[in-house]
C-alpha cells in the first residue's frame, strides 16, 4: 500500500461484478454467526493493514488462521472456540487446494467488456480444483482462438475452450486423488470470448453461467477427466453439475 493522504479507497464487489467505492479507515466483515473480521488501515511506517478477529461475546475470543494461496493471495479463516481443532500446521494448510492463478486478457473492446473478472475466474477454478495447481487462464479473441485450435487440434475455427496440461497430480475418473507425486497440477486454459458470448446468446444462457461451465469443464480436463467414451462423459457431466450447483448455477446440459 503506497503512502497517500486520507483514508484508502475501499472497493466492494458482489458476485455479479458490481462495485461500490468509499473511503474508509476500517472494513468490517460480519459472518452472521457471531464472528466478525476487522480490516484496520493504519499509518504507513507501522503496518499498512491490521486484521483482527472479534466475536459477539468476550468469552469466545476467535482466532485467525492464514493459508497462502499464491504469491499475492492469502486465505484467512476465523475460528471460534469449539470449532473443529486444527492439530498441526500441515492440517491447517491443507484445508483446500493451493492455487497459483494467472489471468491474461488478450482482448479489447466489447470482448474485454464481456470477459469475466479475475475474481470470478478464481472462484470457478477453485470450485473445480481437487489438487494444488499452477494455472493460467487466457481470454482471447477469435483470431488467436482460431490459430490455437488449428495448430493443436487441426480445426480451422475458433472453439470455446482449450485445455493444455503440463503434468502434475491429477484426479482419476472416480474423482479420487491419483497416486504418486506431490507436485502441483500445471496447465493452461484458453477461452475464446466472442465464441463463448455467441454460444451463450444462442443457448439463452447467462454469460457468466456459460463462462463458469466452460472453466469448470476445462479444469476437470486438466485433472484427468474426459468425455471420449459414454461412461467417461457421464462421469464428467455429473461432476460438472455438482460443481456448478455449488456455485449457484443451473444444470448446463438442460436446454
Amino acid at each position: 500500500m503506497t503512502k497517500q493522504s486520507g483514508n484508502p479507497l475501499v472497493i466492494l464487489t458482489d458476485s455479479n461484478g458490481k462495485s461500490s467505492k468509499s473511503r474508509a479507515s476500517q472494513l468490517e466483515v460480519d459472518f452472521g454467526d457471531g464472528r466478525r473480521l476487522l480490516f484496520l488501515f493504519t499509518e504507513v511506517g507501522e503496518s499498512d493493514l491490521e486484521i483482527e478477529a472479534v466475536a459477539d461475546s468476550d468469552e469466545s475470543a476467535p482466532g485467525i488462521s492464514v493459508r497462502p494461496c499464491a504469491g499475492n493471495v492469502i486465505g484467512v479463516r476465523v475460528e471460534l472456540p469449539g470449532d473443529s481443532p486444527v492439530e498441526d500446521e500441515e492440517v491447517s494448510l491443507s484445508a483446500g487446494p493451493m492455487l497459483n492463478l494467472l489471468v491474461q486478457k488478450a482482448v479489447e473492446g466489447v470482448d474485454r467488456v464481456n470477459a469475466p473478472k479475475k475474481h470470478q475466474v478464481r472462484r470457478w477454478v477453485n470450485a473445480a480444483l481437487f489438487n494444488d495447481a499452477e494455472i493460467t487462464v487466457r481470454l482471447v479473441g477469435e483470431p488467436e482462438g482460431r490459430a490455437l485450435n488449428k495448430n493443436y487440434r487441426g480445426k480451422d475455427s475458433a472453439t470455446n475452450v482449450l485445455s493444455f496440461s503440463y503434468g502434475g497430480k491429477k484426479e482419476n475418473e472416480k474423482g479420487e486423488k491419483a497416486q504418486g507425486g506431490c507436485e502441483p497440477l500445471l496447465g493452461d486454459l484458453v477461452l475464446c470470448v466472442p465464441v463463448v458470448t455467441r454460444e451463450a446468446n444462442e443457448q439463452g444462457k447467462a454469460l457468466d453461467a456459460h463462462f463458469a461451465h466452460l472453466i469448470v469443464h476445462g479444469i476437470l480436463h486438466l485433472q484427468g477427466f474426459d468425455h471420449k467414451k459414454k461412461a467417461e462423459a457421464e462421469a464428467m457431466e455429473a461432476r460438472e453439475r455438482e460443481i456448478l450447483e455449488s456455485l449457484g448455477y443451473a444444470d448446463p446440459y438442460v436446454v
